[in-house]
C-alpha cells in the first residue's frame, strides 16, 4: 500500500498523511510533472537523526517510487523527505515532503513479522 505525494505546478512542498509508528515496507509515490529526467534520490530524516537516509527513486511517466526507511517509521517525530535531483556534476534539492507519524503502542513480536523487522524490535 503506497502513499502519494502530489505536487501541483509551481509547488515545492507538500505533506502526506497516513503513516503509523511501527509500519514497515511503506512505499511513497511522488507525482510531479517537473521531476524525472535526471537521477533522483530521496533523502529521509527524522528530527533526532544526524544524517539523512538516501534512497534511489525510480521515475516513470511523472511518478516516482521510493521505499520509506523502516527505521524512520519506528520514530514518533515527523519524517522529512527531500527530493534531490542529480544532473551531470550537479545536485540540488527540488522538493520537500513532510510525513507526520501517528504514534501508537509498540507491537509485540509476532510470527508473521519478518525476521529482519523483529530483530529491530529486539534491538530497541
Amino acid at each position: 500500500m503506497s502513499l502519494k505525494a502530489t505536487f501541483s505546478a509551481g509547488s515545492n512542498s507538500t505533506a502526506v498523511t497516513g503513516l503509523y509508528q511501527w509500519d514497515y515496507g511503506r512505499v511513497l509515490e511522488i507525482e510531479s510533472a517537473d521531476i524525472g529526467s535526471e537521477i533522483v534520490e530521496v533523502h529521509f530524516a527524522c528530527s533526532n537523526m544526524n544524517e539523512a537516509i538516501v534512497r534511489s527513486c525510480t521515475f516513470a511517466n511523472g511518478v516516482g517510487t521510493v521505499t520509506i526507511p523502516d527505521v524512520c517509521l519506528e520514530q514518533i517525530s515527523a519524517i522529512t523527505a527531500w527530493v534531490y535531483q542529480i544532473s551531470g556534476t550537479q545536485g540540488r534539492t527540488t522538493k520537500v515532503i513532510t510525513l507526520p507519524i501517528i504514534a501508537r503502542t509498540r507491537p509485540s513480536v509476532a510470527p508473521d513479522i519478518p525476521a529482519e523487522v523483529s530483530d529491530k524490535y529486539t534491538e530497541l
